[in-house]
This record gives C-alpha cells, sequence and structure tokens, in this order.
C-alpha cells in the first residue's frame, strides 16, 4: 500500500489522529503532505490508482476549514482510494464530513471509509481537553487496522457514492456559522511581543507580517489559533468580549462526550 496524508493541522491535533489511522494502515510507504504549510500549497497534486490517500482535516464552524477546502481545485485523484476524516472541538461536525467526501469524489477518487474523531478545541477553553485521547488514539488504530483488511479482502465499494449517502449532512450545504462580534475575529498582540517572529512563520495564511508581527490582516486570518499555541510569551490574543463570552457559552454547553464516528 502506498499511503499519501492529506492534512490541515494548525494546533497539531489533527495530525495526531491522522498518524494513529496511518499506523493502523501499516503502510509499506507513507508520505506526509501537510498543507499548513503555505510553500505544499504552491503547485497542485495528482495521485494514482494505486495510492490511499488519508484526509484529515478540522471543522471550523461546521464546515471544512476553507484553506485546504480551496485547495481541492488544485488535486486530481485519478482513482485513488480516499478516507476521509474531519475532527472537531465536541460541540458538532454538521455538514464538513459530508462536503470532504463530496470533494473527494469531485477530485477523482475513489471513497473506502470516512470518520470523525473528536480534538481538542482549537480556542483553547478547556472543551474536551486532552484530546484524541487513549480511547480516541485506539479507535483510530483499530479503523485504520479494519480498512486495510478491507482492502486487502477486496470488500470495499465501487462506488462512492455507498459511503456518501451514509454520511449525515445537507447539501446544498448549510451558511457557515455567523456573529457579530463586535469587530474583527483575528488575535490581538499585546505589549508583550518580544519579536521572535514565531508567530508569522507558523502562520499557516501568512496573516502576520514578518516586519510587523504586531498586525494581523483580518482578511487572511483564519482564527486557527496557531498564533497562540506557539507564542512563547502569551502576548497574542482574542479579546473581543462578545467572543469569549461566545467562548465560554461553548465550553459550559457542550461538555458531554462525544465520541469518534465510522463509516466504511
Amino acid at each position: 500500500m502506498n499511503l499519501k496524508v492529506l492534512y490541515f493541522s494548525p494546533v497539531g491535533t489533527t495530525k495526531k489522529v491522522a498518524e494513529m489511522i496511518a499506523t493502523g494502515l501499516e503502510a509499506e510507504s507513507v508520505d506526509w503532505i501537510d498543507l499548513t504549510v503555505p510553500s505544499n500549497r504552491i503547485g497542485g497534486l495528482s495521485f494514482s490508482a494505486n495510492d490511499v490517500v488519508l484526509m484529515a482535516f478540522p471543522v471550523y464552524a461546521g464546515r471544512v476549514v476553507r484553506v485546504p477546502r480551496y485547495y481541492f481545485k488544485q488535486i486530481e485523484g485519478n482513482g485513488a482510494r480516499s478516507i476521509t476524516v474531519v475532527t472537531y472541538g465536541n460541540r458538532a461536525y454538521d455538514d464538513a464530513l459530508l462536503e470532504l467526501s463530496r470533494l473527494s469524489a469531485k477530485s477523482g477518487f475513489e471513497q473506502v471509509a470516512a470518520a470523525t474523531f473528536v480534538c481538542e478545541h482549537s480556542f483553547d477553553i478547556g472543551l474536551a481537553a486532552g484530546r484524541p485521547d487513549v480511547s480516541d488514539c485506539d479507535i483510530a488504530v483499530s479503523f485504520g487496522k479494519t480498512i486495510k483488511q478491507r482492502l486487502l479482502d477486496g470488500k470495499v465499494g465501487s462506488k462512492v457514492e455507498g459511503i456518501i449517502d451514509t454520511i449525515p449532512g445537507q447539501f446544498p450545504f448549510r451558511t457557515q456559522f455567523r456573529h457579530d462580534f463586535g469587530g474583527p475575529l483575528v488575535p490581538e498582540t499585546s505589549v508583550a511581543c518580544i519579536n521572535c517572529s514565531k508567530c508569522t512563520k507558523k502562520c499557516p495564511v501568512e496573516a502576520i507580517p514578518l516586519d510587523n508581527p504586531m498586525a494581523t490582516d483580518s482578511k487572511k486570518c483564519i482564527t486557527c489559533y496557531r498564533c497562540i499555541r506557539h507564542c512563547p510569551v502569551q502576548a497574542r490574543k482574542v479579546n473581543l468580549p462578545d467572543f469569549i463570552d461566545h467562548a465560554e457559552w461553548l465550553a459550559d454547553n457542550y461538555k458531554t462526550r462525544k465520541e469518534p464516528e465510522l463509516y466504511l
């Protein structure tokens, strides 16, 4: 099996899920394609029918995060088999898994499996803290092993629609979540900033100028919290009061543990 792992993981948890599934797949070779890195999104990608492509992306407001979603225009599946996985912060994945599966089909992949996994919410509000945990990782490895065995046994559907029909969601997709937070939903930088430029180098959409790391381009920013998580002096934060209230509401109302959902 030639495994290609196509992922977008600003805070690292989606990659961890992908790593566990890849462990279970036990492929002879694995190529990791990190779309979180802007330079990796320059030019297209083309796969072959001999490839198995694991796609793992986070859910933002019920949809696939827009950066990899737009990049699918440059991907050619050419009959490669795909496994679509979305991760979310314990609220809901809404239409995201269906959306990713449809993107996979449109790009010419034959989908063999799909899944959702819960990861710690990127807003760092204590929601789903520590996830993916040991239980999640065990399920992810087992999921990979099951897919491998089904591939070896030839027990995978020949039609993408067979998987898509089992996945919850609504098409046409619902409008992404919109909320008036009283200002752009981007991190602000305090005077504690030491101009180390780690945030600039880590930003997956190049929204922070190298010559002015105190600034953030609100038109580019996707509020992924990567810059906040990597700041060594905690100088970056989203300070909008309405957003803070919303984050607290999320943390209070979605505490009940949700488990991975697998589609084969």
